[in-house]
């Protein structure tokens, strides 16, 4: 088959996810992963942190760090394809939120049963995984206090729980209102980083996006990788090793 023929069974790289796919991506991030593996709330901070930043990161810097190690915790190359699908696209979507000059983004948080609000707990820890990746890079912020405090919505959830109580933000469990408000501020923060990082961030990777209604070509080996980092397929996202 071409390799560059449109697979109608693969959406476009650029097609928003339905809730059925939100629910399988959910379900491949959970099917076998080890400790330090991502959820889906934390890996929306994750590609947050990393979509914002000074640095535009690959796919093989990143993806072990989604599911906590070297190997892809699923059992075929096809579930590793149908990921990567799923997952670029929920890339993009955040991109492309963020592209848009004062454009809205929403941070993806889950409710714990019986919870009226969320807690932002592992998207918040998920971004800072994120921002660590690069840390270096992403000194520019925290040496002045004035932009450091872009960042404090985010790591007062992601140091609420801390094993070490001089790092929690809160001595105490903050009330709903408190709670609501930092959350809604997690949008700001992302926005005003995007903007701050926009003319300093490297020259890099950026995901390619499909044309709307568009379906994605079906990958060979040698083809450009669908990430959009210039590698061959097969020397960044096809070259991962599966249980």
């Amino acid at each position: 088959m071409d390799p560059h023929t449109t697979d109608p069974g693969r959406p476009g790289l650029a097609e928003s996810l339905t809730e059925a796919e939100y629910d399988r991506l959910e379900e491949l991030l959970g099917h076998g992963l080890g400790e330090g593996a991502m959820n889906l709330e934390e890996m929306n901070g994750f590609f947050a942190a990393l979509i914002c930043g000074p640095v535009t990161v690959p796919p093989t810097a990143y993806l072990e760090e989604v599911w906590g190690g070297e190997q892809a915790p699923f059992g075929s190359m096809a579930e590793v394809n149908e990921f990567l699908n799923l997952a670029v696209r929920h890339w993009n979507l955040i991109a492309g939120q963020l592209a848009i000059p004062d454009g809205l983004f929403l941070p993806l948080l889950w409710r714990e049963e019986g919870e009226d609000l969320p807690r932002g707990n592992r998207w918040a820890r998920g971004f800072m995984q994120g921002v660590n990746l690069t840390e270096d890079a992403w000194q520019e912020i925290f040496k002045q206090e004035d932009r450091f405090a872009i960042m404090l919505p985010v790591l007062a959830l992601a140091h609420e729980h801390d094993p070490d109580p001089e790092m929690r933000s809160w001595k105490t469990p903050p009330g709903q209102e408190v709670r609501k408000a930092v959350i809604a501020e997690l949008s700001v923060s992302v926005r005003r980083l995007y903007d701050f990082f926009l003319s300093r961030r490297t020259t890099g990777v950026a995901f390619r996006k499909s044309r709307p209604g568009t379906s994605s070509p079906k990958i060979g080996r040698n083809d450009p990788c669908y990430c959009g980092c210039g590698k061959k397929y097969k020397r960044c996202c096809g070259d991962v090793t599966v249980h």
